[in-house]
């Protein structure tokens, strides 16, 4: 039950552990809770409600976007643009025809997850789901993975019994990634499966009939492949009658509110932290971005901005993404990089958003000093720091009070005016954090 749902409460009945077969096991397994008999109907509705509590919390989070869909084991699908809705789509289509699909895109575009949707959506979902990476595996270990021993005596096969995955994926899914990389040979024996459901093995020789659903995914030119003579036509016609290409995360930028969000409640549930807000101008930053890594390459960028803090230290290197994309992005008329210098630097990304909000931080200080009449210590309560740190932004943003300043009229008649003394900076026994 827990390898199906991970995320379903299991409560324990048991008897007396001397006579139920099994039960110090069962014991060790059970997760959340064990009661053992008689149990009353209270104590057992208290139980449930108590399980099922947090459970409703946790299932709120992630049910509450309609845009995003649990597929298990911490794995969501999310559809978010129209691009992705179409696909979405077509994958609930796709999974009701037992036909071999191919899932083409970018690495880390999400082909994965699109394989492991279509399983969840078929009728073969009660049965086994495997992935194998065709260009992570010497090719005889890949042949042992994947058709069980050839009897040559090539070893690496880990399935029990010398059993290869698709021998085991019986009425099951596998999805074979980067599998324009498998050898000529073994993508002939793949054909043959393919062809007549029917899976020989020499060490014993018998045969026997497999029933198994084959996703490929692939990152290549397929006709250029099929060109250069690294995959076989005959093969490749055998699996493309169904395609499906995932977008690029530059090509959906649309997403990329929810799929921050999302990454980042999930980041900070796994390592315990409390989760971080977007800001409008790092939000539009990472809409004019490339982002050539893909959702791999935003999972890292959430992860460094959710444990760093620090915006500019958690930007992506700004190489790939050129000042004018950035330049596009709604932003006030005050926010403007510091200099031209930094505008032409290298890491100019980097350079513009902590400009940005260098600028941002010193409007705000001064605009809070002019609404409390210069009153430093009013200005430091309002602004939720503390009033040495107030005096080292001052200082290190160089504002002054205008010399014709005398202070606003407070409710009362009474001037916020100089009524407070301060030292030179050089006096000040200031920490900086």
């Amino acid at each position: 039950i827990e390898k199906l749902r991970p995320d379903l409460p299991v409560i324990l009945l048991l008897s007396d552990s001397k006579r139920a077969p099994g039960a110090e096991k069962a014991l060790s397994l059970a997760r959340r809770e064990n009661v053992r008999k008689p149990v009353s109907e209270q104590e057992l509705e208290r139980l449930i409600e108590h399980h099922l509590a947090p459970r409703t919390l946790h299932s709120h989070q992630d049910t509450s976007n309609p845009d995003i869909e649990h597929i298990g084991d911490e794995v969501y699908f999310v559809a978010a643009s129209p691009a992705m809705r179409k696909i979405r789509a077509q994958a609930e289509l796709l999974a009701k025809v037992d036909v071999p699909i191919l899932i083409t895109g970018e690495n880390a575009s999400g082909k994965k997850v699109l394989a492991q949707l279509i399983h969840k959506l078929s009728a073969r979902s009660p049965h086994r789901f495997a992935r194998l990476n065709c260009a992570a595996l010497s090719a005889d270990v890949l042949e042992n993975e994947l058709f069980g021993p050839s009897g040559t005596g090539s070893p690496g096969t880990s399935a029990p019994g010398g059993a290869g995955s698709l021998e085991l994926c019986h009425k099951g899914t596998i999805v074979l990634d980067d599998f324009t990389e498998m050898p000529a040979r073994l993508q002939a024996k793949l054909l043959g499966v393919l062809q007549e459901k029917h899976l020989f093995r020499l060490e014993g020789g018998k045969g026997l009939n497999v029933d198994v659903r084959i996703l490929a995914t692939t990152n290549v030119d397929l006709e250029k492949a099929v060109t250069e003579k690294k995959l076989r036509q005959d093969l490749y016609y055998r699996l493309n009658a169904f395609t499906i290409g995932m977008p690029p995360l530059r090509e959906r930028t649309e997403e990329l509110p929810v799929l921050l969000d999302h990454c980042m409640v999930r980041m900070a549930q796994r390592y315990g932290l409390p989760a971080r807000d977007f800001s409008p101008a790092l939000l539009a930053v990472c809409q004019n971005y490339s982002w050539p890594g893909n959702l791999r390459e935003l999972e890292n960028f959430v992860k460094r901005y959710l444990v760093m803090g620090d915006e500019s230290l958690a930007l992506p290197l700004g190489k790939t993404c050129t000042l004018p994309e950035v330049a596009q992005a709604p932003s006030p008329q005050t926010l403007k990089p510091a200099s031209s210098e930094s505008s032409t630097d290298m890491d100019g990304l980097k350079t513009l958003v902590r400009s940005i909000k260098g600028q941002t931080e010193k409007d705000a200080i001064s605009n809070t000093l002019q609404k409390t009449g210069w009153n430093r210590k009013q200005a430091a309560q309002l602004l939720r720091i503390s009033y040495r740190s107030l005096l080292y932004k001052i200082d290190q943003y160089q504002l002054t009070k205008p010399e014709h300043w005398h202070g606003a009229r407070t409710g009362n008649g009474k001037r916020n005016g100089p009524a407070e003394r301060t030292l030179p900076m050089d006096r000040q026994n200031i920490r900086i954090h």
